[in-house]
């Protein structure tokens, strides 16, 4: 992930906040007002105190996706399978992504890996790409529930 840009950046150390500010369509800004979360600013015009706010984190509203690493599962009937696989996300809550965990993106990726050879591991070969619907109606609703 080192090329690629993350859908959350840590706003530049030592960047001076303007009391007028710009977020510009499909990002939101995460605030902090003097150490501690303060606000989420949504696309417009925004006016922050120089010294007392500072733009901690933007998040980028846009969907994006998250190529999954090829991996091993094996079925109930005991076949290895190559697995790899294409997530499709997008931030809903700036606070949580900021707050709730180090990497999203790496969290997100690791939790479907695991999903993925769980569900494919209940599965019998013949089953597999029947089944593929039901893997991925599985994959979103962990996703929901726990991010």
């Amino acid at each position: 992930m080192g090329h690629r840009r993350h859908h959350v950046e840590h706003f530049r150390k030592g960047g001076f906040n303007t009391v007028i500010n710009f977020v510009p369509q499909q990002e939101a800004w995460v605030i902090e007002r003097m150490g501690r979360f303060y606000k989420i600013l949504e696309p417009g015009v925004a006016f922050l105190f120089p010294c007392l706010d500072n733009i901690q984190y933007i998040h980028t509203l846009k969907e994006m996706t998250i190529e999954i690493p090829q991996q091993e599962a094996i079925t109930l009937d005991n076949v290895q399978l190559d697995l790899d696989a294409v997530l499709y996300v997008r931030v809903v809550d700036p606070y949580k992504a900021s707050y709730g965990v180090q990497d999203p993106e790496f969290a997100i990726s690791q939790l479907a890996m695991t999903v993925m050879r769980a569900e494919v591991g209940k599965l019998m070969l013949d089953n597999v790409f029947r089944e593929r619907a039901n893997l991925n109606l599985a994959i979103v609703a962990l996703h929901l529930s726990t991010i």
